[in-house]
């Protein structure tokens, strides 16, 4: 089966339609958006090409991102009884990690350690 690729149009009319948003006046930014999460992805997971049937990854990370402008950086925020706290961009995939680790065959991320040979 031949992956279908990434449909950006139609995330960022899903994103628009998830935000409530029915003019074009943020469509420049929700672009932006979306090609910086699309880039980390590529870089996190190693990947040229991105199958659209992860879109659904893609425009909650949109969403997110689009939520915390003006609260970029801050781990949380409390204002009048109402808390947030929100994930660092590092951590934007860490919801769907175990998916995409099995997806793309990976058996999860090297990291340094020792062997120990008794």
């Amino acid at each position: 089966m031949t992956p279908t690729p990434l449909d950006e149009t139609k995330i960022i009319q899903n994103v628009k339609l998830d935000l409530e948003i029915t003019d074009k006046l943020q469509d420049g930014l929700l672009k932006m958006l979306l090609d910086r999460v699309v880039k980390h992805f590529k870089a996190e997971y190693g990947v040229s090409d991105i199958d659209d049937a992860y879109s659904f990854i893609f425009e909650d990370c949109v969403i997110k991102r689009f939520n915390r402008r003006g609260s970029e950086g801050a781990q949380s925020e409390s204002v009048e009884g109402h808390s947030v706290s929100y994930y660092e961009n590092k951590n934007e995939f860490l919801p769907y990690d175990d998916m995409l680790q099995k997806a793309f065959g990976q058996s999860g991320k090297s990291r340094p350690g020792r062997v120990f040979i008794l």
